[in-house]
């Protein structure tokens, strides 16, 4: 059978608990899956909702809007981890996902869509803490590698959906790329049937007390906010200035994938959180300033651009060797209720400077994300 070269190389047995091995081949597949389902419409994702409702302005509230419930739904995953076990909660995530681009596909007004875009922003997110938690319990100082292994699998999925997605919807419409999307969402809980039975683990849902953690929280507000704001319209700006098809969209989301698969598996090679997060950051910015130069640098821009993938991996990474593990649920809760909140806030800014100008939108980002780069470098020498 063949195995992606970066298996090959890397393990999970290679992690400090052999007993991992089964556990992230689980979820390592659902990552796939999962990042195939996403990738199936993540590319046509701004046209379809521009078609759908009609302004950018909305399109930024749309996206804020999944930004925006995933907040609420990060503290319930952190109580839920306290009285449930994690398999049934993690299989319900992802499997309960299709009823958002069921409600997408059929909905005949604009409030369906943003009902839609509210129950996927909950369902989708509310256990995104309980996995980070598991990570550095059984992880530890390896948590990069474990988020990144999973990272990369799902960039795997990402290769292939966002062609696929754009065949489907140049054959049948965004109908039918919406129903392919939500069988796919079912499929793709199914590998976490595998994981071992848990029980609920009790951990303290009290705030942390560590000054540094707070101070990571404020680098990831910046950060996920610098690469966020142009993600939602990068397709869109291609697909405007160059008159692509649905298909050669899906080929830029896929090439995307690409970019961010390769530098998972440097993070896995490397490990070392400085030197990813510069990688990336300058990735995105060459990506950033590509993309509006001209056509024969567009394939190169969204290579590039694929570090906007494992932003939140990159994240979480940076930030975890500051979570206490007593506070885990609560930690992780607080830290992805920090990056959607500026994911929401970088999407509905992002709509409307968009709407003013594109290019002022693009160089914003690009300035910001270098701003986030020196922020990091000014806290990690702070606790030096």
């Amino acid at each position: 059978m063949w195995e992606p070269q970066f298996w090959i190389h890397f393990k999970p047995t290679e992690l400090r608990y052999s007993n991992m091995s089964r556990e992230l081949k689980a979820l390592g597949m659902g990552y796939l899956l999962w990042g195939f389902s996403i990738g199936l419409y993540t590319t046509q994702w701004p046209v379809f909702l521009l078609y759908k409702l009609g302004d950018p302005g909305q399109v930024g509230l749309a996206n804020g809007l999944i930004s925006a419930t995933a907040v609420l739904s990060y503290f319930i995953g952190a109580w839920m981890g306290n009285h449930f076990p994690k398999k049934p909660l993690f299989m319900l995530s992802w499997g309960g996902s299709a009823i958002a681009p069921l409600l997408w596909a059929f909905g005949s007004s604009d409030w369906t869509i943003y009902l839609g875009c509210a129950l996927f922003g909950f369902i989708s997110s509310y256990s995104s803490p309980l996995i980070n938690s598991y990570f550095l319990d059984e992880l530890g100082d390896e948590f990069m590698k474990g988020s990144m292994y999973t990272s990369s699998t799902y960039s795997i999925g990402m290769m292939v959906g966002p062609f696929v997605g754009g065949v489907l919807k140049d054959i049948g419409g965004y109908e039918l790329l919406m129903i392919v999307t939500a069988i796919s969402f079912v499929f793709s809980a199914v590998p976490l049937a595998f994981l071992k039975k848990d029980e609920p683990k009790k951990k303290s849902l009290m705030l942390p007390k560590d000054r540094s953690y707070y101070q990571a929280l404020l680098w990831a507000a910046v950060m996920s906010f610098a690469m966020m704001i142009t993600v939602p319209y990068a397709p869109l700006y291609a697909k405007e200035r160059f008159a692509l098809s649905g298909t050669m969209l899906g080929l830029l989301g896929s090439i995307s994938a690409i970019g961010a698969v390769l530098l998972a598996y440097l993070a896995v090679r490397v490990s070392h959180r400085s030197i990813i997060l510069r990688i990336s950051v300058w990735c995105g910015i060459l990506g950033t300033m590509l993309l509006i130069s001209n056509r024969w640098f567009l394939w190169v821009a969204f290579f590039f651009r694929g570090a906007f993938m494992n932003t939140y991996s990159l994240i979480t990474s940076g930030v975890s060797h500051r979570v206490p593990k007593d506070y885990s649920y609560i930690g992780f809760a607080l830290l992805t209720a920090t990056i959607a909140a500026f994911n929401s806030l970088a999407s509905a800014v992002g709509g409307y400077i968009y709407n003013t100008g594109p290019i002022v939108l693009f160089l914003l980002s690009s300035v910001l994300m270098w701003f986030s780069l020196h922020l990091y470098r000014l806290l990690a020498e702070s606790r030096q």
